[in-house]
């Protein structure tokens, strides 16, 4: 019997079969989308499904796409019928929205929290033309567009596809407000920084410093901003509390000021300075919420304290986000305030730095992580590394601890 000849799946095949399916008339308008759509999906996934199937995809993206209203994200999830030819037994997720960053890494937040496992995405961007009616009118011109297309775990009723769908356009409102005021939030840590050469604050000039010189190191590319807001320490009944700013939200936390209820000063970042005691004026921690943009950890939290003439916290500039992969790779002695901590801890140990004890010291600092150098306070990072170091003359299962100055977690 001859062996049956087998057709790969190209982009070439694709369009062929779209062919079929389109009429005359709309045939250029739905072949150029769907090469733009299909652009940089490699070969080795177009294999996984017929070009019948891919054809179809297209198709259904191209409708969904038709019109959208800018500045805003187009979702649907749905469960294809034998009748739309995907080819798969999947729940679909699809997405129209305006190119920024962070979009697929925050819908696949948004689809870990329901449990939901992605078993193919396609994600082009480009160029697109719409009237002032949202209609789309041309491909590969104008304005990038991000399209999202991603198969996932069958979903079996409508609520679950209501439930995912509120999720990811929260998550994607989350990013658009961002990215939107990612430069704001930027200036204004420079501006800080700038300003901490004439700021009142119980702190050596050499603390005042490195403060100021690690919120221009975040800034240049080591922080992601999603947050920013101020608070000031007012006093409420018998109680002082802390309460934020109307008008200084950016990002995530634009506009929520109201909403942000007053909390007492205990476990936050103003409530344990007293007047006369020598500070520091950053607070370096985790908050208690998860990131819905970029990582699905808990954020990081860059509190500046300002103080009056007496040395007291009265109010609190803070920025969330996340660190980024670039300051999760600068060794201990290139990153400003965690220098200054390394510095401290190898002078308390008394161990040269070119002795053998001296350079596994070094080592265990330059391999702990990040967040325990952001973190820590010299003590702790001193008791750690230590404890660490003794483990290596004798060796045993040991745990270590440290809790948050804040009382929040362990």
């Amino acid at each position: 019997m001859p062996a049956q000849t087998v057709h790969a799946v190209t982009l070439e095949s694709i369009l062929s079969a779209l062919k079929a399916r389109a009429a005359a008339g709309s045939q250029a308008d739905l072949l150029a989308f769907s090469q733009a759509f299909y652009a940089r999906v490699p070969a080795e996934e177009l294999e996984l499904r017929s070009s019948d199937a891919w054809a179809a995809i297209a198709v259904s993206n191209r409708e969904f796409a038709a019109r959208r209203v800018p500045g805003v994200a187009k979702i649907r999830v749905f469960n294809p019928g034998p009748d739309d030819g995907f080819g798969t037994g999947h729940s679909v997720v699809q997405i129209v929205n305006d190119d920024m960053s962070f979009l697929v890494d925050s819908v696949a937040i948004a689809l870990a929290r329901h449990g939901l496992t992605s078993h193919g995405i396609v994600h082009p961007v480009f160029p697109v033309v719409r009237d002032s009616n949202g209609d789309l009118q041309a491909v590969g011109e104008g304005a990038a567009e991000s399209l999202i297309h991603i198969d996932v775990d069958r979903l079996s009723g409508e609520a679950e596809m209501v439930a995912l769908e509120a999720s990811i356009a929260a998550a994607l409102a989350d990013v658009r407000a961002a990215f939107g005021d990612w430069e704001l939030m930027r200036e204004r840590m420079l501006q800080i920084a700038g300003e901490f050469n004439t700021r009142i604050m119980p702190a050596s000039d050499h603390t005042r410093a490195e403060a100021q010189d690690f919120l221009r190191w975040a800034a240049d590319n080591h922080f992601t901003f999603l947050g920013y807001r101020e608070y000031e320490v007012t006093q409420a009944g018998h109680a002082r509390a802390l309460v934020a700013v109307s008008g200084t939200g950016l990002g995530i936390m634009r506009g929520t000021e109201d909403s942000a209820k007053p909390r007492p000063l205990a476990g936050l970042a103003a409530s344990d300075l007293p007047p006369g005691a020598t500070l520091d004026p950053l607070i370096l921690t985790k908050t208690n919420a998860r990131s819905t943009v970029h990582r699905p950890g808990y954020m990081d939290y860059i509190g500046v304290l300002k103080f009056d003439a007496g040395g007291r916290a009265v109010a609190e500039q803070r920025f969330l986000g996340l660190y980024t992969s670039s300051a999760y790779n600068r060794r201990p002695w290139e990153i400003p305030l965690v220098r200054q901590r390394h510095e401290a801890v190898m002078a308390a140990s008394g161990l040269g730095e070119t002795s053998h004890s001296g350079k596994a010291l070094r080592h265990i600092l330059e391999t702990l992580p990040r967040d325990e150098l952001f973190q820590s306070s010299v003590e702790e990072l001193s008791a750690t590394a230590m404890g660490i170091l003794a483990l290596q003359e004798r060796a045993r299962p040991r745990l270590f601890l440290r809790r948050d100055r804040h009382g929040r977690f362990y």
